[in-house]
């Protein structure tokens, strides 16, 4: 089960600050699972609103298991509030001009490149890495490596999910060996994907996701 053409080039990003606030006193277990999720919800949604303004950050928050409930943009910066459970978080990212250069623009795009990838695989991060090469700038991740906790949660709520969610322990993202991506960028990345070894297993059911190629 699966889990969560052409566009313009990639442009850089750097996410600049995140802030959470967590509501509720005693920070029990379930209230830090809530914020973690709205740590990465809200990464995800300021990236992709940077990008594809407040539609596709509404995504991107949906995908994580987040609601985005604040969506601002002036000029090249972009910020965001999702709220997940009983925790709201507050993300800013801002757009590179144009491509990345020789200067400091081509730190901002390895800083965008690395949100969403920590915990992957050796091999899914391989992977990304010819992606970014073969299509000109960082590979945006929407969800990519899952605590169980947070697997959980997301079967808990599958019901409002837009895209179906595996049960706990039978999710690749828990191996880190998957991630999802934008929709915008799903054509681009579905066409070097087979020279990098990822699959795309649910383009119906789960479009955005793609995980790696399983031996045989």
């Amino acid at each position: 089960m699966g889990e969560r053409g052409q566009i313009t080039p990639l442009v850089a990003l750097a996410v600049m600050a995140a802030a959470g606030a967590g509501i509720g006193l005693g920070r029990p277990g379930g209230a830090v699972v809530a914020e973690a999720r709205a740590d990465t919800a809200a990464d995800a949604a300021a990236l992709a609103g940077a990008t594809g303004g407040r539609e596709t950050a509404a995504r991107a928050a949906r995908a994580n298991g987040g609601r985005l409930v604040g969506f601002e943009q002036a000029g090249r910066d972009t910020r965001v509030t999702v709220v997940v459970g009983p925790a709201a978080v507050t993300a800013r990212a801002r757009r590179a001009r144009g491509r990345p250069g020789p200067t400091g623009a081509a730190e901002g795009a390895a800083e965008a490149a690395a949100v969403g990838r920590a915990g992957l695989a050796p091999e899914m991060l391989l992977a990304l890495e010819q992606a970014d090469r073969l299509l000109g700038g960082p590979v945006p991740i929407t969800s990519g490596y899952r605590l169980r906790e947070e697997q959980k949660w997301l079967w808990d709520r599958r019901l409002a999910n837009p895209y179906p969610v595996a049960p706990p322990g039978r999710s690749s993202h828990e191996l880190g060996r998957a991630v999802d991506v934008p929709p915008e960028v799903v054509p681009r990345l579905t066409a070097v994907a087979a020279r990098i070894g990822l699959c795309r297993p649910y383009p119906v059911r789960d479009p955005v996701h793609f995980e790696l190629c399983r031996d045989g």
